[in-house]
Formats: C-alpha cells, sequence, structure tokens
C-alpha cells in the first residue's frame, strides 16, 4: 500500500504533465498527504510512549535503589552510633571508679 500511495503522490507532484490538475485531483493529493501525515505523527507517538516507558522503568529503579540504600545508610549510622555511645559508656564508667 506505501508503494501505491508513493506512485500516486510522485505522479501528483510530476511536473511534467501538460494536462491541469482539476480541483478532485488536488482534493486526493491532499487527502493522501494528510494520511502520509498522520501515519507519521502516530509512528512518532509510539516511539516516544516507548521511550517514555524505558524512563519511568528506569525511574523506578533508581528510586528503589536509593530508597535501599538509604536504609542501609541509615542502619550503619544508628549501628556505628550505638558501638561509640557503648565505647564511650565503658570510657566514661571505668574512668569514675
Amino acid at each position: 500500500m506505501d508503494n501505491e500511495f508513493l506512485d500516486q503522490v510522485d505522479e501528483d507532484l510530476n511536473d511534467s504533465s501538460h494536462e491541469p490538475a482539476t480541483r478532485g485531483d488536488v482534493r486526493n493529493l491532499a487527502l493522501r498527504v494528510e494520511l502520509r501525515f498522520t501515519k507519521l505523527e502516530s509512528s512518532f507517538d509510539q516511539r516516544f510512549m516507548a521511550i517514555e516507558n524505558r524512563f519511568t522503568t528506569f525511574d523506578s529503579s533508581i528510586k528503589e535503589y536509593v530508597y535501599k540504600l538509604g536504609w542501609k545508610f541509615f542502619g550503619a549510622t544508628i549501628g556505628t552510633m550505638g558501638a561509640m555511645f557503648t565505647v564511650f559508656g565503658i570510657f566514661i564508667n571505668s574512668s569514675m571508679k
């Protein structure tokens, strides 16, 4: 079908024709060009939708990674502070005797 469309458009745009274009010819050309733009537009929409889906998936995986990393950092910080307070408590307790 695309080849037929291209052949028709090439024939309509051919400058070597000596016959005048009728109103129907112009209308047919306009409809064919509009159809082609509609096909291109839908193709672009599909491609951009695919790219958007990739970024959405990538975004969610980054958020999940940062969330897990944040909890690991929080746990490490609490553990380090607990160890530090324990050592500090033992030091204070031994120096007061």
